[in-house]
């Protein structure tokens, strides 16, 4: 055989036997670079591979899971991060981001008590956002939204929203946020029903931001939680008489406002019930057969309420009693043997 031909044959099979070496060290550690080491077996496996586009960094990648809307994968991570980094700077970063986990699963409760932590002890742009964060928790259970309890029972949560906002408030006092704090209590209180509470939180409303945004809403809100708060004729008219007080204070104070809210025809409201009032304490005299005391109260409601419906029907009771007109218009208690009563009716 030709040398010739001998040497091609000679290189086809120092290929062959080098094709079923191991591969060098070199290539052996680039190999290993794309595997993990199995804890389970102590081999060597290869990696799962990285979706293009996803961030290394735990924190980054829970950001962007929650972005995809994806908060139980974002949780399990940030779960992990917080409890092995308590020191990290970006700790508060961390359990911020585990609030919006929660948040995101509708999960307030647990949502509000990681914002409460971060505004607690973080300042600047995170604190801000934590604020934030509280008081849209604070207004979702006011307005009904439960707290989950054991992951089944849902409670209501009315008192955990205004004691959340209180503490945003109290944390940031005089601040754009702290008012909004404020009058989503007035506002709750308002609609509940409960009209004290309400003035009390727009009073403070109004004290606290004298030249704030709400100004005239609360000046108003609190006249009408005022002249709510009057339960009906049968009882004490003393809210009624706040809420005349605030009313006018208000149209001193806002008078074009006043005119767009008509507080002139709710301050006659306010007369026409107040006469309405002294009507039924003389009906209750007369059928109680007391007419000196009965007289006295129709002879006050023509001083006092002209021009009301309760005028026209006391102008006719004393017809029907015998009291002529002209000593019905003398002032009230001062006609001869009529003295003002020693009871008020009940």
């Amino acid at each position: 055989m030709s040398r010739r031909r001998t040497y091609p044959l000679m290189i086809l099979a120092f290929l062959t036997v080098a094709g079923r070496l191991p591969p060098a060290p070199a290539q052996e550690q680039k190999y290993r670079e794309r595997q993990v080491l199995d804890p389970q077996t102590d081999r060597w496996v290869d990696a799962a591979p990285v979706p293009e586009g996803v961030p290394e960094d735990p924190l980054d990648r829970a950001r962007a899971l929650l972005a995809q809307s994806k908060p139980a994968e974002a949780r399990r991570i940030l779960r992990k991060w917080v409890k092995e980094n308590p020191d990290d700077e970006r700790y508060y970063e961390g359990v911020y981001l585990l609030g919006e986990s929660y948040y995101q699963s509708r999960d307030f409760w647990k949502a509000v008590q990681q914002y409460q932590n971060v505004a607690e002890n973080a300042s600047g742009e995170l604190f801000q956002l934590a604020q934030a964060r509280c008081l849209d928790v604070g207004r979702a259970f006011l307005a009904g939204q439960k707290r989950i309890l054991w992951g089944i029972f849902r409670l209501p949560a009315w008192d955990d929203g205004v004691e959340i906002l209180d503490r945003v408030w109290q944390r940031e006092p005089g601040s754009r946020i702290g008012e909004l704090a404020l009058k989503y209590k007035g506002d709750f209180r308002f609609a509940r029903g409960d009209m004290d509470l309400a003035q009390d939180e727009y009073a403070g409303l109004v004290e606290q931001y004298p030249s704030g945004r709400y100004v005239q809403y609360a000046m108003l809100r609190t006249a009408e939680a005022a002249e709510a708060a009057f339960p009906g004729i049968k009882f004490d008219d003393r809210p009624l008489l706040e809420a005349d007080q605030k009313y006018r204070q208000f149209e001193d104070t806002f008078p074009g406002y006043a005119e767009r809210e008509r507080i002139g025809e709710r301050l006659e409201g306010i007369r026409q019930q107040r006469a309405e009032k002294d009507l039924d304490i003389a009906r209750w005299y007369e059928r109680t057969r007391r007419p000196d005391a009965a007289q006295y109260y129709y002879r006050r409601i023509l001083r006092d309420w002209p021009g009301t419906l309760a005028e026209a029907e006391a102008r006719s009771r004393l017809r029907a009693m015998g009291v002529h007109l002209e000593d019905a218009e003398a002032p009230a208690g001062g006609q001869p043997g009529v003295a003002p009563p020693q009871e008020v009716a009940p």
